[in-house]
């Protein structure tokens, strides 16, 4: 038998307002069978807290499911208030373990395993998008979704995924992270570019051939066409890089 608790936040005026809802997915044994262990009630109404509290301001829900536990099971009782204590996590939840610690005359320490699903309103994508498409405003939207299986970094505002490149096929209603898109590029391999040059209050301009493709900022290796030269250049813009001295 599982217990899952939701636990939802809402910041209105300053004021954390906190909604506990206890949802029991029933199995082979009844309610009672958890309930009457006194030292399972506090070691996981312990951990609930634990995670409620590191959860709290960072999400607008979350759901913590506890593993099932064998009614014939018993637990050791406290008699000073449990500490608790998070393994490492990125802030997204999925599977984290909670040490229980005990420090009374006779101590001892217990590690739960705990399934976390954190709810966030992130940039998803709005149809199937494919490999290589510039993203516009209307290919993504808004959606609060379970992050705790995303895998890099999220995005929380639509202007964010505006005007990238997927690096992939996307299907719809995909969460988006960084490191599925990229910056347009401004210059290609083999294209002709405009070499920039500032020196003393001089500013020269010659052409040259990209060696590197390269987005806005991103420094790569030109060939100077008068000189035959390669230097290093910083993508400036389309078609145009500036000479690093």
């Amino acid at each position: 038998m599982k217990g899952i608790r939701q636990f939802s936040t809402d910041f209105a005026r300053g004021l954390l307002r906190q909604t506990f809802v206890v949802l029991v997915m029933t199995g082979s044994h009844p309610l009672w069978a958890q309930s009457t262990q006194p030292g399972w009630s506090a070691i996981s109404e312990a951990v609930y807290s634990a995670l409620e509290t590191e959860f709290a301001r960072s999400a607008e829900r979350i759901e913590i499911d506890l593993p099932a536990v064998d009614p014939r099971q018993t637990f050791p009782q406290c008699s000073v208030p449990l500490e608790t204590s998070l393994s490492r996590h990125n802030g997204q939840g999925g599977r984290l373990s909670v040490r229980v610690e005990c420090r009374d005359s006779a101590p001892w320490t217990r590690h739960i395993t705990a399934m976390v699903r954190v709810y966030r309103e992130v940039v998803v994508s709005a149809r199937n998008i494919a490999r290589g498409e510039l993203l516009g405003i209307t290919d993504v939207e808004l959606k609060e979704m379970d992050v705790s299986q995303a895998r890099g970094t999220l995005l929380q505002d639509l202007s964010a995924a505006e005007g990238l490149v997927t690096r992939r096929n996307i299907a719809s209603g995909t969460v988006l992270t960084g490191d599925m898109l990229n910056a347009p590029l401004m210059v290609r391999r083999g294209d002709t570019v405009i070499l920039i040059a500032e020196r003393g209050g001089i500013t020269i301009r010659q052409k040259g051939t990209a060696l590197q493709d390269g987005e806005a900022g991103k420094q790569i290796q030109v060939r100077n066409t008068s000189s035959n030269r390669v230097v290093q250049a910083v993508v400036t813009g389309h078609g145009e890089a500036r000479v690093m001295f």
